[in-house]
């Protein structure tokens, strides 16, 4: 019976121990000496080996178990990894990691190209971030087989000074690495930004950007990363040689510290009372000199040991305490908190800081005043810049953001109304080490792993998206809101519903009921309105973020940002037309209808713009093509498998381009515009051009049946017609054209009389003629030009007949060049050009489409555009849509039923039933391989160029750095932005997707930041005839010159407001010394304000 009692007392004491820690407090020491090879050596006194043969005899006495890291050029010595391999052998406590620099010989056995540079240990160079994805894992691999044929087994530990999260995922994934080490924070040592991660502590990197701890195991590598050279948690937080406050011998004796200064780092990290463990990092690169530091590495072994018991050490190796901090984490990383005075003695004051896998805070208290001088909220949704893209700098920048940063922003910090100094650590639950309290005469601050509390107490204003102040009786809490920019920028406003409303209110008076749902629609036109959205492939995914920033595919890149800059333009300021590209100018001669009709519903409903570009307006422009069109082809008389088919080829078909391409090996499907005509598919790439179609069916519709005399009527289809003015001036053109030919006077009157009037305002005159006339210059082009259909042999011949004079060989060749381009860009639709010829109208809309799509083919063959000649291809994407009517007629026409196959057969088809039965089937197969062929010829480039809008990685983007830069800027006063003037030299060198600024000359900082430019998007101007020779030329001056007082004149005569630096143009001179004020500094971009 009492045995009994006294088990059931045990169970019961077991019950009642909660939370508890089941393990004994301890700082984890872990010994980790990075060892190099003979690449780059430069100490002819010292071998790669004498360092770590000294080591190794130091620790023998205590028995630590070091873990030695070898680059790939030590694995490759025989000497060295003969030396480690026996050591392994004869000491288990000692294990082989890896050190994962990149040398010129890791590059080469790798196959992969070694990036230029100064210096073996520049950034794009040294460590794997430098390197496409697909070259970082051959990197790897390389170095995997060439350990694992020295040693027989594949390292558990890896380390280098910046490791990418990429990388991390492929060696835990595929290598099954335990524990990876990279270098603690530091602003600028070495030419290495480490900034805003976990100080001096293990935790599990986030999937997404290495320096963030991972919140739960779905978004974690599942690894332990750990931090190299931990830093003075007091003295370390500067810039220039602050980072050099470290446990690292070499760093702490250069500032003329000793052992004792090291023993209270250690004493810095023991901190187990308020936190469930601690660790220790020690070790030192093996080719720093022998001489200077043997002497001090003796004593800090010394001192390890003398402390062992006074610090509750745990030696361990590194690839075992990753295996041990897995088991004991098994979801997020842990959360730290650190209070620490000045070690050195220096300074008063103390600093405390507390870091949870949601954020980083640190706080400062001296003389009864506290400071908040760091905070930053981990964002695990920004992907670090080198997730996917290449770091092509000789620098590092790997930083995550902050809302306070007191070391890049001086004078930034915020004050609490609180003593820390005075203040006591409280917990409410002692088992939770994750949640820190400091109570101070009634004051409470509370630090939550997922928010902060001030109690009884003024929290201070902090005007950040990454914090939503939440108001209690008791005070106010802080709630983690971490804001990804250019994520969510849409922002309804009550118009939004009030427009959802009335929409509501009308169905319910046509019958028409939510419950009961909308009408149901053909089966033809749903597939129609899919077609559509296939179409919308080449816009849809653009303005997204994805790992390697927001993307942007084709000509998006240039094309859409210059309609997203003159959208934000008229978003802010509807009825003014500054010109947000050049500073101080009006827009002219452009037609801007569709980017004035987005700005104003951006305002009105709080649409975003990238939103409306990319996603709405192509759907319901599609969806207004597609009811539009079957609209007026049933008045045509058109079936409904006519009238599918109609929609299918003016939304698919392609040219024959794909015919050169195969001549080059390429695949079917390629060459939308071998043939210089871009085709149906591309229809959503020009927003204006898919506005000019849906308004030229609004008139084609309105005009249908009988010519109409009625005043009313005349004046709606001028207005209509006219809009396309502003609208698209080749459709303008095309219409003016087909209503003279077809007689109707009157209402080309009207057109013209509107369109000039809406127009002539924003018209400039005096200037060179918009089209210059010139014959042929497109077929000639086509055959001379690398990328068409390029053909030497024929430019040749053209030349010499034109210099010999022989005219009729020149007329043969002019002909023959003229047939292949228009068939080539016809493609099937010759079909339907013939079909045309051989039939006559039947409507007035079917009479003035006959001639839009004449005008469309003739022009481009006579005139090209003023400063870009190929402009006036777009006269031809009006006639190529509408000739997909007419080859879908043309189609329907050769599709015979099978009565007329037998009777072309000689049968007659009630011989028999059987002959019927067989006959039919014989049709219907004949009828279902014409139908493939032609579809297929037919959608073979547009396929292509679908294909070309799905791939993984855009032609350009802009990184999650340059969206926080630009959102930066979004928040500011508006002002005139200066940025550097394009460069094709400079951005010859990057590889895709290109960053915005190293694309092509584009307006994406007014695009997404809404701010006007001084100068941007020169290829825009250069069509719309801006003279901007001397803003290009004091743009180059500025951000080279070295006189400071031209430099500040030049800012204020031009009222610029704002400063952009890109990494491949910095200020030559100190942004001081032009009254520039830092607003955002990343490194790559940086942003200045003028006062």
């Amino acid at each position: 019976m009492l045995r009994k009692f006294i088990f059931f007392f045990l169970l019961l004491l077991l019950c009642f121990t909660g939370k508890a820690r089941a393990f004994k407090a301890e700082t984890y020491v872990s010994f980790a000496n990075p060892v190099r090879g003979s690449e780059g050596w430069g100490n002819p006194k010292q071998t790669p080996l004498d360092l770590p043969i000294y080591q190794y005899r130091e620790s023998t006495s205590s028995a630590y178990p070091i873990t030695w890291l070898l680059r790939y050029d030590a694995v490759k010595d025989a000497t060295m990894s003969a030396f480690f391999s026996g050591l392994i052998e004869t000491d288990k406590n000692q294990s082989l990691g890896s050190f994962l620099e990149i040398t010129p010989r890791l590059t080469e056995a790798a196959n992969v190209i070694h990036p230029g540079g100064i210096s073996l240990f520049n950034a794009n160079r040294i460590f794997l971030s430098g390197y496409q994805i697909e070259d970082r894992k051959k990197l790897i691999d390389t170095y995997m087989s060439a350990f694992f044929v020295r040693f027989g087994f594949y390292p558990k530990s890896v380390s280098a000074w910046h490791l990418d999260s990429y990388s991390l995922q492929y060696l835990q994934s595929k290598y099954s690495v335990l524990t990876a080490m990279n270098c603690d924070d530091q602003y600028n040592t070495d030419s290495y930004r480490l900034w805003g991660g976990y100080l001096g502590s293990p935790y599990f990197p986030d999937k997404n950007n290495s320096l963030v701890p991972a919140d739960s195991f779905d978004n974690r590598i599942n690894l332990a990363m750990v931090r190299w050279a931990q830093r003075d948690l007091f003295n370390f937080y500067g810039s220039n040689n602050a980072s050099l406050y470290s446990v690292q011998v070499n760093d702490y004796l250069t500032l003329g510290q000793d052992t004792k200064y090291f023993e209270k780092l250690l004493a810095m990290y023991d901190q187990k009372g308020v936190n469930d463990f601690t660790y220790v990092n020690v070790g030192l690169e093996n080719d720093y000199d022998l001489s200077l530091y043997k002497n001090e590495i003796k004593h800090v072994y010394k001192s390890l040991k003398d402390n062992n018991d006074r610090f509750n050490f745990h030696p361990i190796s590194l690839s075992d305490f990753g295996d041990w901090f897995k088991a004991r984490y098994p979801e997020s990383s842990p959360a730290y908190y650190y209070q620490t005075g000045d070690p050195t003695g220096v300074n008063s004051g103390e600093v405390f800081w507390y870091q949870s896998p949601f954020y980083r805070l640190g706080l400062k208290s001296e003389n009864g005043n506290t400071y908040i001088i760091d905070f930053r909220v981990f964002n695990r949704e920004i992907y670090e810049d080198y997730f996917a893209t290449p770091n092509h700098d000789l620098e590092l920048f790997h930083e995550v953001p902050a809302v306070i940063d007191s070391v890049k922003f001086p004078g930034t910090e915020v004050a609490l109304d609180i003593d820390l100094q005075k203040a006591d650590l409280v917990r409410s639950k002692q088992w939770d080490y994750w949640q820190t309290s400091l109570w101070q005469d009634g004051k409470l601050l509370t630090l939550q792993p997922d928010k902060i509390v001030f109690s009884n107490f003024t929290a201070p204003l902090v005007a950040s998206k990454d914090i939503t102040p939440i108001v209690t009786k008791s005070g106010v809490i802080w709630k983690f809101t971490p804001h990804t920019p250019f994520k969510n920028t849409t922002h309804l406003t009550w118009l939004f519903w009030l427009l959802i409303v009335l929409i509501l209110v009308i169905l319910a008076k046509a019958g028409i009921h939510p419950r009961s749902g909308p009408p149901k629609l053909p089966r033809y036109l749903i597939l129609g309105v899919s077609i559509a959205l296939l179409a919308g492939l080449t816009v849809f995914r653009n303005g997204l973020l994805y790992p390697f920033g927001m993307g942007f595919w084709g000509p998006n890149g240039h094309d859409a940002i210059f309609h997203l800059s003159v959208i934000e333009k008229f978003a802010g300021s509807p009825f003014s037309f500054s010109h947000p590209q050049i500073a101080g100018e009006k827009i002219a001669n452009y037609h801007f209808i569709f980017d004035f009709l987005s700005g104003i519903t951006v305002k009105l409903l709080g649409i975003s713009s990238i939103d409306l570009y990319f996603r709405i307006f192509p759907i319901f422009a599609g969806l207004a093509i597609v009811l539009l069109l079957d609209k007026l082809l049933k008045s045509w008389g058109y079936s409904r498998s006519e009238r599918f088919l109609s929609l299918l080829l003016v939304f698919l078909a392609g040219s024959f381009g794909f015919i050169p391409k195969i001549f080059t090996g390429q695949d079917i499907f390629a060459g939308e515009s071998a043939f210089w005509s871009n085709q149906s598919v591309s229809i959503f790439l020009n927003p204006p051009y898919a506005l000019s179609i849906i308004i030229l069916l609004l008139f084609l519709n309105k005009l249908n049946g009988e010519p109409r005399t009625n005043n009313s009527e005349l004046i709606t289809l001028s207005l209509l017609g006219g809009l396309l003015a502003q609208t698209k001036i080749y459709a303008f053109i095309l219409l003016l054209g087909a209503l003279l030919f077809s007689k109707r006077y009157k209402l080309f009157i009207g057109v013209l009389i509107v369109g000039v009037l809406v127009s002539f305002p924003f018209t400039t005159f005096g200037g060179h003629s918009p089209f210059i006339f010139s014959p042929f210059w497109f077929p000639r082009s086509l055959f001379a030009s690398f990328d068409r259909f390029y053909w030497p042999r024929l430019v040749e011949a053209w030349q010499a007949y034109e210099a010999s004079g022989n005219f009729i060989k020149l007329s043969l060749i002019n002909l023959f060049a003229m047939i292949v381009f228009l068939v080539g860009n016809l493609g099937i639709r010759i079909f339907g050009l013939l079909n045309l010829c051989r039939t006559n109208p039947i409507s007035e809309s079917e009479k003035i489409v006959r001639w839009i799509i004449a005008f469309g083919l003739l022009l481009p063959l006579l005139f090209v555009q003023n400063i870009n000649p190929w402009n006036t291809i777009q006269f031809m994407y009006y006639a190529l849509f509408f000739l997909g009517i007419f080859t879908a007629k043309a189609i329907s026409s050769l599709i015979s039923t099978p009565r007329v196959i037998l009777a072309d057969t000689g049968i007659h088809p009630d011989t028999t039933s059987s002959l019927r039965g067989a006959s039919s089937r014989r049709g219907n197969l004949y009828r279902f391989f014409i139908i493939f062929i032609v579809l297929l010829l037919a959608v073979a480039s547009s396929v292509g160029t679908l294909k070309d809008y799905i791939g993984y990685f855009s032609a350009s983007r802009i990184s999650f750095t340059e969206l926080r830069a630009l959102d930066k800027l979004r928040d500011q006063p508006k002002g005139i932005v200066l940025s550097p003037y394009f460069s094709e030299v400079k951005s010859s060198s990057v590889s895709t997707p290109k960053p915005l600024y190293s694309y092509v000359s584009t307006a994406y900082i007014s695009g997404l930041s809404g701010q006007p430019e001084f100068l941007s998007d020169t290829i825009n101007l250069d069509i719309t005839g801006f003279d901007y020779v001397g803003r290009a030329r004091d743009i180059q001056r500025f951000y080279n010159t070295e006189d400071k007082e031209w430099g500040i004149t030049f800012l204020k005569s031009n009222a610029i407001k704002y400063v952009y630096e890109t990494r491949l143009q910095k200020l030559k001179l100190a942004p001081a010394d032009l009254h520039l004020e830092k607003i955002f500094d990343s490194g790559e971009i940086n942003v200045y304000k003028f006062n």
